[in-house]
C-alpha cells in the first residue's frame, strides 16, 4: 500500500513511541513523483495519515508525552492570553487613564502604537527564533512582559508610558506568530485546526474574564495595580515555562514533511482519539537516550545556525509574491482594523447618553467573547477538521488546503453586517437598543476569528517548510495593517461618522472575504506557482 502525503507536522493525541517492527502495524510510504506542494494524502481506507512523518530521535517534538504538549499549550495560550489583554485590553479603562493626563491628545497612542510594535516585535524576533530556537525567544519575551508592566505601573509621565506600552507591544507580539507556530510543531495536520482552536479558545476565554475584572481592579486599586497584576501573573507564567515549555524546533525534511518516508510511518484511527499511533524506522535501532529533566530545562537547546536570518527576511518578501497568502493577509488586516476601531470606541458610545452605562459595565461586553468562543471552538476548530477528512474522502483521501476556506463564510458573512450595525447604531444611539452596540462588537470579533484561525491553516497546510515567514506576515502583517486604519479612527469619526466609517470598512472586508471564491479554485495554481518559481518547498 502506498501513501503520498505532503505538508506540516501536528500534534498527536499520544506519545508516540517505538516498538519492534514485527508487531507494530506499519505502511511503507515511497515518493514516485514531485507532488504540488500542499496536496496530501490524508485519508486511506478510513484511517488518517500521519502528517508529517514522526522520527524515532527522542528530541522529535511530535513524540512529547501528550501531558506535556497540553502543558505546553496552555503555557503558551496563557502567555498569549496577558499579552492580548496588556496590548488590546485598555478599552474598558481608557477613560479612567485618560483622567490621569487631562488635556493630552496623545493619551489614545496608549492603544494604537503597541499595535505596531506587536508587528515590529515579531519581525525582530521571528528570525532569531529561527536561529537560537522557539524557547529562549519565548523566556525571554515573557520576562520583557514583566519588566514592562513594572515599567508602565511606576511611569511618571504620559511619554514614559506610552514608551513602557511600545516594548511591551514587541514582548506581547510573539503571541501572533510565535505562540502558534510552536504549536504546529507539536502537532499532526489532521490536528491542526482544532490544536489551534484550543489555543484561540483559551487565550480568549482567559481575556474575556479579565475584561471583567479589569474594571473591578482599576475601580478598586487603580489602573497602576492593573499592571501590576499582570506582571506578578506574568511571573508565575515565566516560572512554569521554564520548566514545561521544552523546544519545539526540529529538523525535517521536505519528504518528512510531507508525510512520505523512505523507511515507514503509521495510520492513526480516523476518530477524536487516535488510541494506536506507532513509529518504526531504520534509525530506531540506534542507541539514542531520551532527554533528561535538565535537559528539558536548558535554556538554548539548538545549535545556533544564524544563516536562517537572512534566509527568514528573503522568505519574507517571497510569502508577499504568493496571491493567496497576500490575500490572507490583506483579509486578516481588514477585520483586525474594523476590531480595532470598535475596541476603542464602544466604551465611549456605551458610557455617553442614552445609554449611560456604569464604567464597571464595560468589561462584560468585552466578556461576551467568552460566548463567541464557545460557538468558534467546536465549529471552526473541530468542524473545519472534521470538514477537510469528509472533503479528503470524497477527493479519493486526498486534502487540498483549499479545503479550510470552506470556513470562512459564516463568520464573513456576520463580521461584515455586525460593522454596518455597530456604525448606525453609533451614529444614532436615540434609534437602536444598546444591544446594537455590544452584539455587532461580538460579531465582527467572530469573523476576526474566522480569518485568523483559516489563514493559520491554510499557510501551514500549504507551505510547512516556510511556517515562520508565513506566520509574520498573516499574523503580524495584519497587525501593521490594522494599525493603519486604528490610527483613523478619531479623524474618520469626525469626518464621515461612525456610520460611515463602519460602512467603508464593511465595504472592504466584504470584497475581500468574497475573493475567497476565486482563492479556493485558484489556490492549487499558486501553490505551485510559489513552489516551482520561488521554492517554497524548500527551507
Amino acid at each position: 500500500m502506498v501513501f503520498h502525503p505532503p505538508v506540516p507536522a501536528y500534534l498527536s493525541a499520544c506519545a508516540m513511541q517505538a516498538e519492534d517492527s514485527a508487531t507494530s502495524k506499519t505502511t511503507h510510504v515511497f515518493s514516485e513523483t514531485r507532488h504540488r506542494l500542499g496536496d496530501v494524502k490524508l485519508v486511506s481506507d478510513n484511517h488518517i495519515v500521519l502528517v508529517p512523518t514522526p522520527s524515532s530521535d527522542p528530541h522529535d517534538p511530535l513524540k512529547l508525552p501528550a501531558w506535556r504538549k497540553w502543558m505546553i499549550l496552555l503555557l503558551v495560550s496563557a502567555y498569549s492570553f496577558s499579552a492580548v489583554v496588556l496590548v488590546s485590553g485598555l478599552g474598558p479603562i481608557l477613560s479612567v487613564i485618560q483622567a490621569e493626563y487631562p488635556g493630552q491628545e496623545r493619551v489614545n497612542d496608549l492603544m494604537t502604537y503597541p499595535t505596531l510594535f506587536m508587528g515590529i516585535g515579531n519581525i525582530v524576533s521571528m528570525p532569531l527564533a529561527l536561529a537560537l530556537g522557539r524557547r529562549p525567544v519565548f523566556v525571554f519575551s515573557i520576562l520583557l512582559l514583566v519588566v514592562t508592566s513594572i515599567w508602565c505601573a511606576f511611569s511618571k509621565s504620559l511619554d514614559s508610558h506610552i514608551a513602557g506600552r511600545d516594548i511591551m507591544g514587541m514582548a506581547a507580539g510573539q503571541s501572533e506568530a510565535l505562540a502558534p507556530m510552536i504549536i504546529h510543531e507539536i502537532c499532526f495536520l489532521h490536528e491542526r485546526g482544532r490544536k489551534v482552536a484550543w489555543f484561540v479558545f483559551i487565550q480568549n476565554i482567559s481575556c474575556g474574564a479579565f475584561y471583567i475584572a479589569s474594571t473591578y481592579m482599576v475601580n478598586a486599586w487603580g489602573w497602576r495595580w492593573w499592571y501590576g497584576v499582570f506582571a506578578i501573573l506574568n511571573g508565575a507564567i515565566l516560572l512554569l515555562s521554564i520548566l514545561f515549555v521544552t523546544e519545539t524546533a526540529f529538523e525535517r525534511t521536505p519528504e518528512a514533511m510531507r508525510g512520505e518516508s523512505h523507511d515507514s510511518t503509521t495510520l492513526g484511527k480516523d476518530d477524536a482519539q487516535t488510541t494506536h499511533q506507532e513509529v518504526v524506522s531504520v534509525d530506531s535501532l540506534q542507541a539514542q537516550q531520551p532527554r533528561s529533566f535538565l535537559g528539558h530545562m536548558t535554556l538554548v537547546q539548538v545549535t545556533p545556525q544564524w544563516r536562517r536570518i537572512p534566509d527568514f527576511y528573503r522568505h519574507l518578501g517571497q510569502a508577499f509574491c504568493v496571491p493567496s497568502i497576500f490575500w490572507l493577509f490583506l483579509l486578516n488586516g481588514a477585520f483586525l482594523g474594523v476590531y480595532i476601531f470598535q475596541s476603542s470606541t464602544f466604551s465611549t458610545i456605551l458610557l455617553a447618553p442614552p445609554y449611560a452605562f456604569p464604567f464597571t459595565s464595560l468589561g462584560y461586553v468585552q466578556a461576551a467573547q467568552i460566548l463567541v468562543c464557545f460557538i468558534f471552538l467546536p465549529l471552526l476548530g473541530y468542524g473545519s477538521d472534521y470538514a477537510i477528512r469528509v472533503m479528503s474522502r470524497r477527493n479519493r483521501g486526498q486534502y487540498k488546503p483549499e479545503y479550510r476556506f470552506l470556513g470562512l463564510a459564516m463568520p464573513s458573512i456576520t463580521g461584515v453586517i455586525s460593522a454596518v450595525l455597530y456604525g448606525q447604531a453609533g451614529s444614532f444611539p436615540s434609534r437602536w437598543h444598546w444591544s446594537a452596540i455590544a452584539v455587532p462588537f461580538q460579531g465582527v470579533f467572530f469573523g476576526f476569528l474566522g480569518a485568523n484561525i483559516v489563514g493559520i491553516t491554510y499557510a501551514l497546510d500549504s507551505f510547512p517548510m516556510r511556517s515562520a515567514a508565513l506566520l509574520v506576515v498573516i499574523c503580524a502583517g495584519r497587525g501593521l495593517v490594522g494599525f493603519g486604519l486604528s490610527y483613523a479612527v478619531l479623524p474618520s469619526i469626525k469626518a464621515i461618522g461612525y456610520h460611515g466609517s463602519m460602512d467603508v470598512q464593511a465595504i472592504i472586508c466584504a470584497v475581500i472575504a468574497a475573493m475567497a471564491v476565486p482563492m479556493y479554485f485558484a489556490g492549487p495554481w499558486t501553490r505551485g506557482f510559489a513552489q516551482r518559481k520561488l521554492g517554497m518547498d524548500q527551507a
